[in-house]
This record gives C-alpha cells, sequence and structure tokens, in this order.
C-alpha cells in the first residue's frame, strides 16, 4: 500500500464528477441500449477470430489487437521499448472516466492490464518522437493507474476469464507484471517521482511465488516459468513469458535491481533450454503443454519472429538467432501458414 499512499501526493486533480438532475431514459430505450452493449463486443470478437483465419489466406488483419509493433530495442537509448507500441495509441475506446482505455468484454467494459500497457507504451513511444505533451499525460495517466490499482502482493489482477485454459477471473499474469514494470520504470524516468519506482519493484513479489500460491511462477523440469495463464496444467506461452523477461530486464537496466537480475537470468536460461519445444518444423507453437498442439496463429508467428531477434541482440545467444532465422523461413513458404489450420481450429473448436 506505501506506493499507491505515496502517489496521493503527487498526483493532481480531482476526480471527475457531475452534478444536477438527469432525465431517466424510458424503459424501451434502455433495453435496446442494454442489447446493444451485450452485442457490440461479440460481434468485435467473432470480427477479429475471422480477420485471425483471413491472414492464412493472405489477407492482412486491420484489427487494433493484430497491430505489429517494429522492433525498437537501441541498446544506446535505455527509455526505447523493445517494440514499438505507437500504432496501439490509437484507440477508439472506451475510456474510463480518468482517460484510461476500457477493454470491451463480451459483458462488460474492464480495467485490463496489458490493454492498458500496450495503450501507454505506444503514447510513450509517440511523446519521445514529437514531444507532444497530450502523449506524455496519457503515458502518465496509464502509469498512474498501475500505481493505483497494484494489489498488496504486487499484482495487477486479470478480470476476464480465460476459458479456453479453463482459467477464472481474477488472476495475475507475467505479462501484466512485465508490462506493468515496464510502463512504471519509464514513468519513474520520465518524472522522478519515486511511487513509481517502488511499484515497479514490488512488481517483482509475484514472480517469486509459484501460481498455487497466487503466483506466476511455474517450475517444470528444475526450470522456471513465467506464466502469462498461470494454471494446471501449465500452457507455457511463448510470447507472454518474453514480455515479462522483457520487464526484468528493464529493472535491470534503468535501476540495477539485484533479485531482477536473478530472476531474467533465471528466464533466460528456460528460454534457450525450451525454445526448441516450440518448433513444429514448418511453424512455432503459441504454448506448450501435455495437450493437443496449439500453433500460432500468423500474427504471433511474427510476432515470435520480432521477439526473438531483440532476444538476440539482448543476450547475443546464437539460439535465438537460429530460431529467428528458421521461423522467417518458415513465414517465407505460405503453405507452411496453411499448414497450421486444422490444428488450430482443431485446438480452437474442440481442444482448447
Amino acid at each position: 500500500m506505501k506506493c499507491q499512499q505515496d502517489l496521493r501526493l503527487f498526483l493532481c486533480g480531482d476526480p471527475c464528477g457531475s452534478t444536477g438532475s438527469v432525465r431517466p431514459w424510458p424503459q424501451n430505450t434502455l433495453d435496446k441500449r442494454r442489447k446493444s452493449k451485450l452485442i457490440a463486443p461479440i460481434m468485435r470478437h467473432l470480427k477479429d477470430k475471422l480477420a485471425n483465419l483471413l491472414e492464412y489466406v493472405g489477407l492482412k488483419s486491420t484489427s487494433y489487437y493484430h497491430t505489429l509493433a517494429p522492433i525498437s530495442y537501441d541498446p544506446e537509448d535505455m527509455q526505447a521499448y523493445y517494440l514499438d507500441q505507437s500504432r496501439r495509441a490509437n484507440y477508439a475506446g472506451p475510456f474510463d472516466d480518468n482517460g484510461v482505455p476500457l477493454y470491451a468484454g463480451k459483458e462488460e467494459n474492464v480495467h485490463l492490464p496489458v490493454h492498458i500497457a500496450f495503450w501507454a507504451l505506444g503514447h510513450f513511444h509517440l511523446h519521445r518522437r514529437s514531444g507532444d505533451e497530450k502523449h506524455r499525460k496519457a503515458f502518465l495517466r496509464a502509469a498512474d493507474w498501475f500505481a493505483r490499482d497494484q494489489d498488496d502482493r504486487g499484482a495487477w489482477q486479470s478480470p476476464l476469464a480465460m476459458k479456453r485454459f479453463r482459467l477464472k477471473p481474477p488472476f495475475p499474469s507475467a505479462m501484466s507484471q512485465g508490462l506493468g514494470i515496464s510502463c512504471l520504470i519509464r514513468a519513474y524516468r520520465l518524472t522522478r517521482n519515486e511511487p513509481y519506482l517502488t511499484c515497479a519493484v514490488k512488481a517483482l513479489r509475484p514472480f517469486h511465488e509459484e501460481i498455487r500460491d497466487g503466483g506466476v511462477t511455474s517450475y517444470h523440469e528444475g526450470r522456471a516459468f513465467y506464466e502469462e495463464y498461470p494454471v494446471y496444467p501449465f500452457k507455457h506461452v511463448l510470447n507472454g513469458f518474453i514480455y515479462s523477461l522483457w520487464g526484468l530486464y528493464d529493472l535491470v537496466r534503468f535501476a540495477d535491481n539485484p533479485a531482477a537480475r536473478e530472476l531474467y537470468d533465471t528466464g533466460v536460461r528456460t528460454l534457450m533450454a525450451w525454445l526448441p519445444r516450440y518448433d513444429l518444423g514448418y511453424w512455432s507453437l503459441y504454448h506448450i503443454s501435455d495437450g493437443a498442439k496449439n500453433p500460432a496463429t500468423i500474427h504471433y508467428h511474427h510476432l515470435h519472429i520480432d521477439q526473438l531477434t531483440v532476444m538476440h541482440r539482448l543476450t547475443g545467444s546464437e539460439i535465438f538467432g537460429e530460431y529467428r532465422s528458421r521461423w522467417e523461413r518458415y513465414l517465407r513458404n505460405p503453405l507452411n501458414g496453411l499448414r497450421t489450420l486444422p490444428a488450430k481450429l482443431r485446438w480452437q473448436f474442440f481442444d482448447g
């Protein structure tokens, strides 16, 4: 709670509100609005699913959530995030009363930590590029949310069920922890307000706890893995793991934090040892588990390649360069993507 209390000392402005009487909506109008709120997110969800499928036949998705981010890691520029999320700043809403983006779920609009973080990092990139104060303010609104919404154990809880993995909310996520750290540590560098750093360090706590104890770390075959989805049996989602490593590395780069260094080094060793398991011989896997194979979508296969490019630059380890090149070759053959489609559909509809 300490970082949340300190944060109030420098947050500006009073809560938004309004006064005065409001004439109630007619009942039939309210019913229509409720139906519209229920139908709209379902239609968006189905549209995104369709967009995923159309990418297999060469039609690039324009979905906000399929936005690819160019590599922007620069060893000479510490504040640059690893992937340029500036396109994520172009979000049409909804937003809460404080201007923080909400994720439009099937039943309600919610604060989804991963969604907020990508939006924030997008504005951070745009502010650094243009110097525009509106992007700075937007980024700091999101950073303030991360500081306020962090629970006593240092976690940001996901409010959405992951039915495919039989995971009920609320739950922490290593990906949320990594992205939250990346936002907070940049807010600290930007403002020098200590509560941001305090909260970023506090966010390490779930990495020290196993998922059965409410943390985000699993142990399998003597190795630690930071789980995007903390569930049994383990899912070992690749992209979420790497995002978590980047958050840990940010605390190493910006604050020389020894606990973050140990967690990061441990995670990198796991990634190096297990990376071959994500290779199908013609494509990459979204995650590895004891169940049915779940190939990455076109979007996630692209992301895996970019993430491995960054990991190669960060570590100099040849295994990351080797698999990046291999997965790039897979991508150049359009038949490889189509080859994954039966397994992907089977996992989506029958095995997930």
